[in-house]
C-alpha cells in the first residue's frame, strides 16, 4: 500500500487532474465517460459533515443493540404488505409495546415534530464545525421528507411533521454557509411496483422522484443506498448520473457515493466506508460515515454505555483525514423534532477542537507515511507543513519516519505562543522531544514546517530475526482501484478485491538467502471460493486455489509451494489474480515467506 499511499500524498483532488475531462463538458450514459468526470474540490476540503437520519421509524426508536433502529419498519406488520420478520427481537418489542394489530404506516401521524427547529439544528452543525449536512430524504420504508408528489399520503407534508422538512432545513443550512446534501434509498421495501415488477417501479417512480428532489433542493452530495437488490442496469443509474452531471441543476458541484448497483468500490465521486474504522486508502476520495452509537436512526434502547465519546470521534475524523477521507457523524433525532443532549454535547466538543485545530484537518492532504509507521497517532499534510495528530503521549519522545525535507519550526497548533519544540534528526528517525503534558486529552497536533512537498523515505521491509519475512496486508503497494486495506482482524487485510487485473505487491529485503516455504493468510466466504491466483518473487512463481474459511472474517494459513532466494539483496513478492475461473476476491491478510531448515 506504501507505494499507492505516497503516489496519494499530491492530494486525491489531484486525481481531477488526472482524468480527461473537465467541470461542464458533456457525459455520456456509460461508466467509462462518468468516471472521466472531475472531482468538485469542496468535498475534500470540507473533510467533516453531519447526517440526520430521520423519518416514522424515530417514533418507536428501538433496535437490539448493536443493530439499527432505522429497520424497525422491516421487522413489523404493514397495512398493505404481510409481516416479514426479518428480527425476532424487534417484533417481540413491537407486539409488547404497540399490539400485534398495530401497523408500521400508524407511526407516521405520531411524527409530529413539533420541536423541530431547523435554525437550531443548522447552528449546532456550524458550531460543530461540520461543512456539509445530509438529511435522509428518503429511506427504505420510503417515506419522504419533502412534499414528494410520487409518495402521496406517505410524506412528510401530507402526514405527520406537516411541513417541508428538507426544505426547511435546507434553507437554514445554506444560511449558516453549510453545504447541504441528500440521503436517497434507491428501493423501498414494500412499495406495490417493487414488489410486482420492478422495471415499472423504476421507471415510474424511483428515477422521476430523484430527478424532482433533485431539481427542487439542488443537494450537492447524494449519499445513494438500498441499491443491493439489482445491478446498476436495473437501477438505470448510468443515464440517471449522466442526466446528474449534464441536465441538473447541480451538475457542477454535485457529488456522488458509489452505491448505484453492484459497483461499490468501482464507480462514484467517493467511495462509501459504513463503519469501516476509517481505514480506507487515500487512492480514491471516500467517506467513513458512522453513528455516534451503533445506529443511525434515534435507538431509545442504547445506553451512554453505548455512544463513543467525543475523543474517539475526533480521532477518526484525524484518522480519516490522515487516510485521505472525510468523517460523517451521524445524529438520530427524536419524533418529535429534538436531537439528544448527548449528541448536542459531543458535537459541541469537537467543534470546540476544531477551532483550535481546524487547519490539520480542513483542506489537507493525505499522510504521506505507511499509517503503521505512526503507531501513536496519524499525519496530515498542507504544502510546507506536517500535522502530526498524538493521540496518547507514548513516553518523553516521540520518532516520526524519516523525511529528506529540511526541517524549519516545531510547535502545537493548541499553544498561541508557538513554543518551539525540540527536534532532533538522526540517521534512523526524527526524534521529538514531548511536554509532560500534552496539549489535548483527544488529539495533540504538533505542528513540523519543512520546505516543498514531503519527501518520505522508503520503508523496506526485512527479514527477521528467524529468517522469516512477514508481508501484512498494511504494508503493501496496491495497484489498480478495487483492493482496499480493511480491518477483520487488528492486522488489517486487502478485501473489496473484485478486478483480477488489480494486484498487490512487496519490497523487502533478503540478508539470509535460501529456501522458503509461501504461506499465505486469507479469507474466503463460500460461494467466493474456487479463485486462483499466482505468488511470484524472484523470477519464481507458485500458485493457489482459494478454498472457504468460513466467512470473510475468519482467516486460515494455507502453504502454497517453496521458492528459493539465492542472493542477498531486495526482491519485490507480487499476488496476481487469475481471470479463469472467475476471480471473486479474497481477504489477504499476510505472506510469509518461512526459511526451510
Amino acid at each position: 500500500m506504501l507505494v499507492a499511499w505516497i503516489a496519494a500524498v499530491a492530494g486525491v483532488c489531484s486525481l481531477a487532474a488526472a482524468q480527461n475531462g473537465s467541470i461542464g463538458a458533456r457525459y455520456e450514459a456509460n461508466w467509462e465517460s462518468l468516471d472521466k468526470r472531475p472531482f468538485p474540490s469542496w468535498f475534500n476540503e470540507a473533510r467533516f459533515g453531519i447526517f440526520f437520519c430521520w423519518g416514522p421509524y424515530c417514533v418507536p426508536g428501538w433496535a437490539p443493540k448493536g443493530t439499527y433502529a432505522e429497520w424497525y419498519g422491516y421487522s413489523v406488520p404493514w397495512e398493505r404488505y404481510p409481516q416479514p420478520g426479518n428480527d425476532s427481537l424487534t417484533y417481540q418489542f413491537h407486539e409488547r409495546v404497540y399490539g400485534k394489530d398495530f401497523k408500521y404506516e400508524q407511526f407516521a401521524p405520531m411524527m409530529k415534530a413539533e420541536m423541530f427547529d431547523p435554525d437550531f439544528w443548522a447552528d449546532l452543525c456550524a458550531r460543530s464545525g461540520a461543512k456539509y449536512v445530509i438529511l435522509s430524504a428518503k429511506y427504505h420504508d420510503g417515506f419522504s421528507m419533502w412534499p414528494d408528489p410520487y409518495a402521496p399520503g406517505w410524506n412528510c407534508m401530507d402526514v405527520g411533521p406537516k411541513r417541508d422538512v428538507l426544505g426547511e432545513l435546507t434553507q437554514a443550512v445554506r444560511k449558516r454557509g453549510l453545504r447541504m446534501g441528500i440521503y436517497f434509498s434507491l428501493y423501498e421495501w414494500f412499495h406495490p411496483l417493487w414488489l410486482s415488477d420492478r422495471k415499472r417501479y423504476v421507471d415510474e417512480h424511483y428515477i422521476p422522484q430523484f430527478k424532482d428532489v433533485v431539481t427542487k433542493y439542488k443537494p450537492c452530495l447524494i449519499f445513494a443506498d438500498g441499491e443491493w437488490e439489482a445491478d446498476y442496469k436495473l437501477w438505470r443509474s448510468e443515464e440517471v448520473l449522466a442526466w446528474l452531471f449534464n441536465e441538473s441543476p447541480v451538475k457542477d458541484e454535485v457529488v456522488v457515493n458509489d452505491r448505484w448497483g453492484n459497483c461499490r468500490g468501482s464507480h462514484g465521486s467517493f467511495y462509501e466506508s459504513e463503519y469501516g474504522g476509517g481505514n480506507m486508502p487515500p487512492t480514491h476520495p471516500w467517506q467513513e460515515d458512522r453513528g455516534m452509537g451503533a445506529s443511525y436512526g434515534y435507538n431509545r434502547n442504547e445506553s451512554i454505555f453505548e455512544y463513543g465519546s467525543a475523543a474517539s470521534m475526533i480521532r477518526m475524523l484525524a484518522k480519516c483525514a490522515g487516510n485521505g477521507g472525510n468523517l460523517l457523524i451521524d445524529v438520530g433525532p427524536t419524533a418529535d423534532g429534538r436531537i439528544p443532549v448527548i449528541m448536542q454535547e459531543r458535537l459541541l466538543q469537537i467543534g470546540d477542537w476544531l477551532k483550535v485545530n481546524g487547519e490539520s484537518i480542513y483542506g489537507t492532504k493525505a499522510s504521506p507515511f505507511w499509517p503503521k509507521q505512526l503507531a501513536w497517532g496519524t499525519c496530515t499534510a498542507k504544502p510546507g507543513k506536517l500535522f502530526f495528530h498524538i493521540y496518547d503521549r507514548p513516553g518523553d519522545s516521540i520518532a516520526l519516519p524519516l523525511i529528506k525535507n529540511k526541517i524549519g519550526a516545531a510547535y502545537f497548533l493548541a499553544d498561541p505562543a508557538r513554543k518551539p519544540v525540540k527536534v532532533k534528526r538522526t540517521r534512523e528517525a526524527i526524534k521529538v522531544v514531548l511536554p509532560e503534558r500534552l496539549p489535548d486529552q483527544a488529539d495533540s497536533v504538533l505542528v513540523l514546517e519543512i520546505q516543498g512537498e514531503p519527501e518520505v523515505e522508503r520503508v523496506i521491509l526485512r527479514q527477521q530475526a528467524d529468517g522469516a519475512v512477514v508481508l501484512g496486508a498494511g504494508s503493501a503497494d496496491i495497484h489498480g482501484p478495487t483492493p482496499r486495506l480493511e480491518y477483520q482482524t487488528p492486522r488489517g487485510n486487502i478485501g473489496y478485491w473484485g478486478d483480477p487485473n488489480d494486484s498487490v505487491s512487496w519490497e523487502f529485503e533478503i540478508r539470509k538467502p535460501g529456501e522458503f516455504e509461501v504461506e499465505l493468510s486469507y479469507s474466503c466466504d463460500d460461494p467466493a471460493a474456487g479463485s486462483e491466483f499466482t505468488v511470484s518473487v524472484g523470477g519464481q512463481a507458485v500458485e493457489g486455489r482459494t478454498k472457504p474459511t468460513g466467512g470473510w472474517n475468519r482467516f486460515a494459513r494455507e502453504s502454497l509451494g517453496r521458492i528459493r532466494l539465492g542472493k542477498p539483496g531486495r526482491y519485490t513478492l507480487t499476488v496476481q489474480p487469475k481471470s479463469e475461473p472467475k476471480w471473486q476476491a479474497m481477504g489477504l491478510e499476510s505472506v510469509t515467506l518461512r526459511p526451510m531448515r
